[in-house]
């Protein structure tokens, strides 16, 4: 048994996205492996409520700008004051800002750093910097990874460790049947879904225009968004034309996901380029055939015709095709969720997660347990 205590922090004090559930999982994971997690985040909010709900003790760092050197230092003294009375073994930052201050802070009690990689899209200065600083760093995906390959040595002390999922907890409530009754989804209807913020890098237009190439084969389809955003009158406004009227709708924030999968048929992730793609495990997990780019993370978590399909990136035809072809071949459909739902347990579990992270973190702790 570990009582090493591992500090972790945040970004962010709320939930923006599968970052911030990825860390909370993280969390519980090293929990239940009899590790010692304590949390930093930059203000109260749903992420401390839900660390503390995992009975982990949470601590307020506030983390400004860094382009604002007047909050800056100050709020540096006083993560260094807070990490030198809780002295852990190990700091490990959710994100690029939290990497900076964890650094600084770091030099308090010297121990190692890791600098948890979320996103796909570099940052060239400020990559240079962290990468230095970093003692190791995760990456969510190979293709997150790429962002340090221009420095060798972070490049090479860059883990890639995909995101886990709690299969405990992430189960529906409801049956197949009374999930669909409860979302007034017919018998009849060939029900495809897709979760996620209504922001144009989530590619919820060309979603629609694939829903639309479909529907002039499968009259019964329906599709379901989940999510809210920005993007939101723009794709409602695509919704309500001729083509599309009647069989699409916009469910908003949702708290039931498990539920609203096992009411689904099959399950879109319409991004043109995602770091790694939690929706596509939930998905997975929920045994349902998934259909997504064949590019960055999704092409590193489906592998086409066994547990999902790939498609041509951007192409809303090829979305369409493929959705065509999982309504015409319902033993495919069967096929590819049950081969899906074995692939998230043995490699996306949120004990595997939380195993190859301590794994990590032996060894820079030189393989004390």
């Amino acid at each position: 048994m570990s009582t090493s205590p591992v500090l972790l922090v945040s970004n962010h004090s709320r939930i923006v996205g599968g970052g911030e559930i990825s860390l909370l999982t993280l969390i519980k994971g090293l929990k239940d492996a009899d590790w010692e997690p304590l949390l930093f985040v930059p203000a109260e909010g749903e992420v401390a409520e839900r660390a503390r709900a995992l009975a982990v003790d949470v601590h307020i760092a506030p983390l400004p700008p860094i382009r604002n050197l007047r909050a800056l230092i100050p709020a540096v003294r006083a993560a260094r004051r807070q990490v030198r009375t809780l002295e852990p073994q190990i700091m490990h930052a959710n994100g690029s800002r939290a990497m900076f201050y964890t650094a600084l802070a770091a030099r308090a009690t010297g121990c190692p750093t890791v600098w948890h990689i979320r996103i796909l899209d570099p940052d060239p200065k400020s990559d240079r910097l962290l990468a230095r600083w970093a003692t190791a760093s995760i990456a969510i995906s190979s293709a997150v990874r790429e962002r340090l390959r221009p420095w060798p040595r972070a490049y090479e002390n860059c883990r890639v460790i995909p995101n886990g999922l709690d299969l405990q907890t992430f189960v529906p409530r409801r049956t197949r049947d009374e999930a669909r009754a409860a979302l007034g989804v017919g018998d009849d209807e060939f029900l495809v879904t897709t979760v996620g913020r209504l922001i144009e890098f989530k590619g919820h237009t060309i979603l629609l225009d694939a829903m639309a190439m479909a529907r002039r084969k499968i009259p019964e389809l329906k599709c379901l968004i989940v999510g809210d955003g920005p993007e939101k009158p723009k794709l409602l406004e695509r919704a309500a034309q001729e083509d599309l009227a009647g069989a699409v709708e916009f469910l908003g924030h949702r708290d039931d996901i498990p539920d609203v999968l096992a009411a689904s048929d099959a399950f879109v992730l319409p991004s043109p380029a995602e770091s790694f793609g939690r929706v596509l495990i939930e998905a997975m997990a929920a045994s349902l055939p998934a259909v997504a780019f064949d590019t960055a993370g999704p092409a590193e978590i489906l592998e086409d015709g066994s547990t999902g399909l790939l498609v041509e990136p951007g192409s809303a035809d090829g979305l369409a095709t493929a959705v065509a072809r999982l309504h015409a071949a319902p033993e495919l459909r069967h096929l590819l969720g049950t081969a899906a739902r074995r692939r998230v347990e043995e490699r996306y579990s949120m004990e595997e997660h939380a195993k190859q992270v301590i794994g990590l973190y032996r060894d820079l702790l030189g393989g004390d347990d």
